[in-house]
C-alpha cells in the first residue's frame, strides 16, 4: 500500500516549498540592503519614495534627501530586527521540508520545526512593530536636523496575521507530537 505522504506530488510539494525558502531569504536580505543603500544616495524620484520603509511612509514621512553610511548601517541595523525572526521561521520551515522529503512526517524534526516556525512568526510581529517604531523615529530625527523627531508605533493586521498564525504553528506542533507517540504505539505493537 502507498503512503500519501510519499506521493510524488507530496514529494515535489516539499521540495518546492523547501527552494522557495531559500529565494525568500535571499529576496528579504536583498531588498534590506538594496532599501538603504538606495536611501543613502537620496533623490526625488517616485522610485527613491518607494523605498522608504512603510511605518515612515504611513507617518507622513519623506525619503531624506542622503543619507551618510553610519546612518545607512543604523537603518540596516534596525531592518535586522524582522529579517532574525525571518530568517528563524525559514530555517524552520527548511527543516520541516527536510522531515517531509525524508518521509519523516511525524518526526521529531518536523515537530520541532512547527514549533520553532510558532516562535518565528510570533517574534516576527513584535520584531515589526519594533521596527517600525524605530525607523520612524531615526527618520524623522534625521529631517528634523537632529533636533527632535517622532516614534509611530503601528499594530495591524499583518502584525495581528502573524501572531495567529504563529499561535497556530504551535498548536500544529502538538498535534503533530501527538501524531509521533500514536505512530510509536503503533510501530510498537508490530
Amino acid at each position: 500500500m502507498t503512503n500519501d505522504l510519499q506521493s510524488p506530488a507530496f514529494q515535489r510539494l516539499s521540495r518546492l516549498l523547501n527552494g522557495l525558502t531559500w529565494a525568500c531569504g535571499l529576496l528579504g536580505v536583498g531588498f534590506s540592503v538594496a532599501r538603504w543603500v538606495g536611501l543613502g544616495r537620496g533623490g526625488e524620484s517616485a522610485w527613491h519614495s518607494l523605498l522608504l520603509p512603510l511605518q515612515a511612509q504611513l507617518a507622513g514621512l519623506k525619503p531624506p534627501p542622503s543619507l551618510s553610511w553610519p546612518w545607512q548601517l543604523a537603518g540596516l541595523g534596525l531592518e535586522c530586527l524582522p529579517l532574525a525572526a525571518l530568517a528563524l521561521s525559514l530555517l524552520s520551515l527548511r527543516s520541516i521540508c527536510a522531515a517531509f522529503i525524508a518521509g519523516e512526517v511525524f518526526s521529531g524534526q518536523a515537530v520541532r520545526g512547527f514549533k520553532r516556525l510558532g516562535q518565528g512568526l510570533m517574534a516576527m510581529a513584535l520584531l515589526s512593530v519594533l521596527y517600525g517604531a524605530g525607523v520612524t523615529a531615526l527618520l524623522s530625527w534625521l529631517a528634523s536636523g537632529q533636533h527632535g523627531g517622532l516614534v509611530a508605533v503601528s499594530l495591524g493586521s499583518f502584525e495581528i496575521s502573524l501572531l495567529i498564525l504563529g499561535l497556530l504553528m504551535r498548536l500544529l506542533s502538538q498535534v503533530m507530537a501527538e501524531g509521533q507517540r500514536l505512530k510509536a504505539e503503533t510501530e510498537a505493537f508490530v
